[in-house]
């Protein structure tokens, strides 16, 4: 299986990189589980009180640490070729 780091970039534009990775099936399933951090972030933002939270994004690498995918949390995703 392929491996996928999730880089996460905040509205600072400051990154924090994934250093281990993920073992996935695909493309599409690295960005079903970067949807699902996605909401995790927004909902924990939303129950402490804070507002929503836009301009931070996730940038979704293949093994070979080349951009596949950017998951902007406030529009909808785009392959990396559509940046």
């Amino acid at each position: 299986m392929p491996r996928y780091f999730f880089h996460f970039r905040n509205n600072d534009g400051r990154l924090t990189e994934d250093f281990e990775g993920q073992e996935l099936d695909g493309l599409s399933a690295a960005q079903d589980n970067a949807m699902a951090s996605a909401k995790e972030i927004l909902a924990e933002g939303l129950l402490s009180g804070s507002p929503v939270l836009t301009g931070l994004f996730f940038e979704i690498c293949d093994e070979n640490r080349k951009l596949a995918l950017d998951l902007d949390l406030a529009k909808k995703p785009g392959n990396a070729g559509e940046l």
